[in-house]
């Protein structure tokens, strides 16, 4: 019995081990960054509409600099209930009928995101109009919203992917209701009896075991970000390799070409949660650097995953015209190296 707990305790100090000569040499220090080994259509980005307008930016602008300047051909794009049914039944999905046609034009592939838990705080978003409502009559009315929105936009052929709800099985993180699989089951039943394309469902990449959303899931996309900040301990560095995504990967039963790195971490986090258009170049620099975006970006090609879209564009773009192209072209130089 001694025997064993001493072997245990020495592959856990071989593992720490092992793992403080990765941290030294690569994640602490400097990224060596790739290029040559990234796979080709692996860069993406999300494009959050409502986030770019947070920022005061003229949406249309940033996104077609994105497109254009960047030569992004992969984005992920999440369609905001309370944007589209501002008022009960009555939808509107003109601005992103336009994202998804300027994108077309110029060879762009899209994951769309619908439903009621989508990326960006408070993560649920949900129109104003049905805080007056129950629970269970919120739930019906956001089944028949993303059922609608899905009619509407299954004759887009630039479509790769449908996206459903984001981190649906991570409670901890947003201001939104316990999950509800039986809900969650109806949005993918009715997608999967009228379209061929796989449906993706995403979970925390460093803090949930993947397992829920790898069950009702075509493919699985993770987040990825490696400084964060907490009221309770401050700044954190996630200290994982990309050899832990793909052993959980494995144990939730998905082959990494069956995943994506859905939000690469490419903006900073604020402390306190503060708005990124009011922190120091210091404050910033805590969570993301240039030399932190190289790092995220390997570690991502690490994991063999399919695909990895960064988050933060709408930021590069903000400080671009703040007149600091920094982030902006270290984004141009990493997209560029898609094969």
């Amino acid at each position: 019995m001694q025997r064993q707990k001493r072997k245990r305790i020495l592959l856990i100090i071989v593992a720490l081990c092992a793992w403080l000569v990765w941290y030294v040499k690569f994640d602490g220090h400097h990224s060596d960054f790739d290029a040559q080994q990234v796979p080709a259509n692996f860069w993406g980005v999300t494009f959050s509409k409502k986030y770019a307008e947070e920022l005061g930016l003229d949406w249309r602008e940033a996104y077609i600099a994105t497109i254009d300047d960047l030569g992004v051909k992969n984005i992920r794009l999440p369609v905001y209930w309370d944007d589209i049914e501002p008022q009960p039944g009555a939808f509107d999905f003109s601005d992103y009928a336009w994202m998804l046609k300027e994108g077309e034009g110029r060879d762009v592939k899209f994951i769309v995101n619908i439903g009621r838990r989508l990326p960006r705080w408070p993560e649920c978003h949900q129109p104003a109009w049905t805080g007056a409502l129950s629970e269970a009559h919120v739930d019906a009315r956001h089944l028949v919203a993303a059922q609608t929105a899905f009619e509407y936009f299954k004759e887009f052929g630039s479509i790769q992917y449908w996206q459903l709800e984001n981190e649906y099985f991570f409670p901890w993180f947003g201001l939104c209701p316990k999950a509800n699989p039986a809900l969650l089951q109806e949005e993918i039943a009715y997608i999967r009896e009228r379209d061929s394309r796989p449906v993706i469902l995403t979970d925390s990449g460093e803090l949930n075991s993947w397992r829920k959303a790898a069950q009702h899931s075509d493919l699985l996309g993770v987040t990825m970000y490696r400084v964060v900040w907490s009221k309770y301990f401050g700044y954190v560095r996630y200290p994982w390799p990309a050899a832990l995504y793909r052993a959980k990967a494995a144990f939730a039963g998905k082959d990494p070409s069956n995943m994506i790195v859905a939000e690469l971490q490419a903006e900073p986090w604020p402390s306190h949660f503060q708005s990124v258009t009011v922190i120091s170049p210091d404050e910033a620099a805590k969570s993301f650097s240039l030399r932190q975006f190289e790092t995220n970006a390997e570690i991502a090609r690490r994991t063999g995953f399919r695909q990895a879209y960064f988050w933060g564009a709408e930021w590069w773009y903000w400080m671009l015209k703040q007149g600091d192209a920094s982030m902006w072209e270290k984004a141009r130089e990493i997209l560029k190296t898609d094969p």
